[in-house]
């Protein structure tokens, strides 16, 4: 399982067929018995990354006359950019790449692959090696636009004599998945916000149910990622989950700002600690969504 240091929900189709004389429809603890658990999805979620990766990779245009190579770990000495991957992030991530090799200046590759993007791809800037071999390297994504692209594509391409490289690197982020037993109880009628300027009650129905939507629908952090992260000063809020008769189910410590893998939601259920959580997207936040749905802005507001 590969990860990198760089933030979908699985949809289970259950297909029974239904006729005379056919086998009747399993018990409710056959059909629990029947669901894949957390490794198999993810293990399952892993695999289609890869395959998307890939599929990505085989849409690549390369310039006329370029064949595909074989670049091994050091070869041609300075280029070191050929052997740097792509964007970094702490996401889940499947990575595949390729070579190719033409005789064509660094200044006809670049003119060629400017001319053929790949469909869906935004650009996202460019960087330039002044220092010998020269390269030029662009970075895309894809959704083209959105605040939380989940595929990445990367260009290399590097000049050396008579002829010039181009290293392409495809990344499609994939989402560990969450216990459906690490969700908030089913119970819960009433939530509690403890902010850091006063308290919130939440006892409407439709509103806690959005608010439910929008945590249970929060990834875990990624496991197995572990970084380096600076001391970090950031204001949280409490969220008590609680039943109709005020009986206290779940509690989450919330960062005001965005929830990362430095910062996540801590949770807990009943007295139970659970996996971390984190947010998909720093501009479209948890912690925002929920300031907005109460009118009480400890940062920027956000639009649903």
């Amino acid at each position: 399982m590969k990860r990198w240091l760089l933030p979908a929900s699985a949809l289970v189709l259950v297909v029974t067929a239904c006729g005379a004389g056919e086998k009747p429809a399993p018990q409710a603890t056959e059909a629990v018995a029947r669901v894949p658990g957390v490794r198999a999805v993810a293990a399952r979620r892993e695999r289609a990354a890869e395959r998307e990766a890939r599929t990505i990779l085989r849409e690549f245009v390369p310039p006329p006359r370029a064949h595909r190579v074989d670049v091994r770990p050091g070869q041609y000495g300075g280029a070191h950019v050929l052997h740097q991957a792509g964007p970094t992030q702490v996401v889940e991530v499947a990575d595949v790449h390729g070579f190719w090799s033409v005789r064509r200046s660094l200044a006809e590759v670049a003119a060629f692959l400017r001319a053929h993007p790949l469909r869906g791809f935004g650009g996202s800037g460019a960087e330039y090696g002044s220092n010998v071999p020269h390269y030029l390297r662009w970075g895309r994504s894809s959704p083209a636009g959105s605040p939380a692209p989940s595929r990445f594509l990367t260009i290399t391409a590097v000049a050396l004599p008579r002829r010039t490289i181009v290293r392409v690197d495809v990344q499609v982020v994939w989402v560990y998945p969450r216990s459906p037993s690490e969700r908030v109880p089913p119970a819960t009628s009433e939530i509690v916000v403890h902010m850091p300027k006063g308290v919130r009650t939440v006892t409407d129905r439709a509103k806690v149910g959005r608010v439910l939507r929008w945590f249970d629908a929060l990834p875990i952090s990624p496991p197995g990622v572990h970084v380096f992260c600076l001391a970090r000063l950031t204001a949280h809020m409490t969220l008590s989950f609680r039943s109709a008769g005020g009986a206290w189910l779940a509690r989450a410590r919330v960062p005001v700002t965005c929830a990362s893998v430095c910062d996540p939601i801590g949770f807990r259920i009943g007295g139970r600690r659970v996996k971390p959580l984190v947010d998909r997207s720093s501009s479209y936040s948890f912690s925002g969504r929920l300031q907005s749905l109460l009118g009480s802005h400890l940062t920027a507001p956000v639009h649903r």
